[in-house]
């Protein structure tokens, strides 16, 4: 994963962050709260498959590792 898709789930977390903050905030307006909501839901299952995505590839280099070390 590069550089600049980190900094996409960094930013995601900072969006979510401001929609949660939304909710707990004196600005909250139930005609908005729906779609606010379904903007999270949609950024924390974005943030949940790109994690997930950096956890396969950290396995994948640990395997890598692990099968160079056992050539050695």
């Amino acid at each position: 994963m590069s550089k600049n898709d980190t900094l996409s789930i960094q930013t995601k977390l900072a969006q979510l962050d401001e929609l949660v903050t939304w909710f707990e905030s004196d600005d909250f307006q139930l005609e908005q709260a729906s779609d606010k909501l379904k903007a999270a839901k949609r950024l924390a299952d974005e943030i949940e498959h790109d994690l997930d995505s950096v956890a396969n590839e950290i396995q994948i280099v640990k395997q890598s590792f692990a099968s160079e070390s056992d050539q050695q």
